[in-house]
């Protein structure tokens, strides 16, 4: 048994092992830095474990490319639309799915209500993108953001340790004006390990709108280098003494994902 604030290494081999992931979940992504690498990979890995996936968007995401296990799904009628999914798993493993598609190649996303009927649809785990963060390894959520659906029982915050030292300015960091409010610091300061703690950790950062029974498990990704291990550590230690319970360190577009799992009593 683990004392309070002590901590454990664990040990696991895919994206879906570290988060814990199992038959049923409805996964959230919110933050920067990897939210659709994420997607990516825990879809490629649910899939080889022989799961129907649906992968979708509150908000808007870019249309991945079809392969022979990927089929992407736009209806704007709810009736419609899950009769398509429930269709297209007879050829593939993962569903990309949404209600239409913008000029810029972005699928629109569903309604947050809606994303707990896709089960009825042969899903057996939902992933969605529940905000956008502008190509940005670290954000503070906006006024109408996340999105992220009631019936979600994991919810994933994602940042770029890549954040780390970059003044904090629109250049580098999504909304800094908002981190700099939710922090009580100034903008153009540089972003410290406990700055990206304190916005995770905020209830109006990356802990807002996450539901009551949710599992909250933060991953950070961008983890090349012994530098950056050791400056994501020291991020993940600052979340363990604020109340994570599981921080997951690695780096999303490398073969092996996850490089450590810390649990914190």
């Amino acid at each position: 048994m683990l004392i309070k604030g002590e901590k454990l290494w664990i040990m696991a081999t895919t994206l879906i092992s570290a988060l814990q992931i199992k038959k049923g979940d409805v996964i959230a992504l919110v933050g920067g830095g990897g939210k659709t690498a994420a997607m990516s990979v825990i879809g490629k890995e649910a899939a080889n474990k022989g799961y129907n996936v649906v992968i979708t968007t509150t908000t808007r995401i870019y249309a991945p490319a079809s392969n022979s296990r990927t089929e992407i799904v736009l209806k704007r009628d709810t009736g419609g639309l899950l009769c398509a999914i429930e269709k297209s798993f007879q050829t593939c493993s993962v569903v990309v799915a949404g209600a239409g598609l913008t000029p810029e190649n972005k699928i629109i996303g569903m309604d947050k209500d809606l994303v707990g009927l896709l089960p009825r649809a042969g899903a057996d785990l939902v992933v969605v993108e529940a905000d956008g963060a502008a190509r940005k390894p670290f954000k503070a959520p906006g006024a109408g953001e996340p999105v992220i659906p009631g019936l979600s029982t994991l919810v994933v915050p994602v940042v770029g340790v890549d954040c780390l030292h970059k003044p904090l300015v629109e250049a580098h960091i999504h909304r800094p004006g908002v981190v700099a409010r939710l922090l009580g610091t100034r903008e153009g300061e540089p972003v410290t390990p406990s700055m990206v703690a304190g916005v995770l950790l905020h209830p109006q950062g990356y802990r807002k709108d996450v539901p009551r029974n949710s599992r909250w498990v933060p991953f950070i990704n961008k983890v090349h280098t012994p530098q950056e291990w050791k400056n994501a550590r020291e991020v993940a230690f600052l979340l363990g003494r604020g109340g994570a319970r599981r921080v997951i360190i690695g780096a999303l577009e490398e073969i092996a994902p996850v490089k450590e799992v810390l649990a914190f009593a």
